[in-house]
């Protein structure tokens, strides 16, 4: 609580002259956990904002009001404004850390900036919106029950398909996504997997993909970012053992 505004947490361990910068989040988007973990392991001074873009929300934040994308993560720093994940990720690489977490090498660099293009576009289409957000969102599941169905089916498809990629290609040979030592890469597809924990989904085919992921929820401010994470999952195991 900062002032009295509950909606807002001011972190980090140094301020900078034009104060820490903002961070508006839907704290159950993997995208806005990938961002505002790589703030924390990085001591990044930021605020963050909780945003409601429900029907029934009449608290939009004014920067919504006057921006193109009413979409989450976004970031303001002065008179800076990023939004989606891998562009506020390369921002806050780019001029704050040096690139620190992606990778030591230019090849690795690269590489991790590809895995956090494909994580937040194909394997959060996948897993996210074709699989784990129609059975519990309402604003993402179809008009019938059927079609509904349907896509969830052709999403649980896809999910394994990539998960043997993961599996058999990036993890054939090597501890982490791309390479010995974790990266940005490794924490953005993590937070984009334990949304197969909404449905308790077993591993037990893709034993790497079970071991790297036990790997990546070790790091540190993990358990912090994935507060609301847990939190839901609880609810719905909850929820399942009452209609049970």
């Amino acid at each position: 609580m900062e002032n009295g505004v509950d909606e807002k947490k001011i972190n980090g361990f140094h301020k900078h002259d034009k104060g820490p910068m903002e961070l508006y989040l839907i704290r159950i988007s993997p995208p806005c956990r990938a961002v505002w973990l790589y703030l924390l392991q990085h001591e990044i001074p930021h605020i963050l904002h909780d945003v409601d873009f429900s029907k029934h929300s009449t608290k939009i934040p004014e920067v919504f009001k006057s921006h193109s994308h009413q979409e989450v993560p976004l970031l303001v720093d002065g008179d800076i404004v990023v939004f989606e994940g891998q562009a506020i990720l390369r921002y806050l690489a780019m001029k704050y850390t040096n690139y620190a977490g992606y990778g030591l090498s230019l090849q690795q660099q690269m590489l991790s900036e590809s895995v956090i293009s494909w994580c937040f576009s194909e394997v959060h289409r996948v897993i996210g919106y074709s699989y784990i957000y129609p059975q519990f969102l309402d604003y993402y599941s179809l008009k019938t029950t059927e079609s509904n169905e349907c896509l969830i089916e052709h999403g649980l498809r896809q999910v394994t398909k990539l998960l043997e990629v993961i599996e058999n290609r990036y993890l054939m040979n090597n501890k982490y996504l791309t390479g010995p030592r974790t990266t940005i890469a490794d924490t953005s597809v993590a937070t984009v997997l334990v949304l197969l924990e909404w449905t308790n989904f077993n591993y037990k085919m893709w034993p790497k993909v079970e071991a790297w992921l036990t790997r990546v929820k070790q790091h540190h401010f993990w358990d912090e970012v994935h507060v609301t994470h847990a939190d839901f999952v609880k609810d719905i195991q909850r929820s399942s053992l009452i209609y049970d």
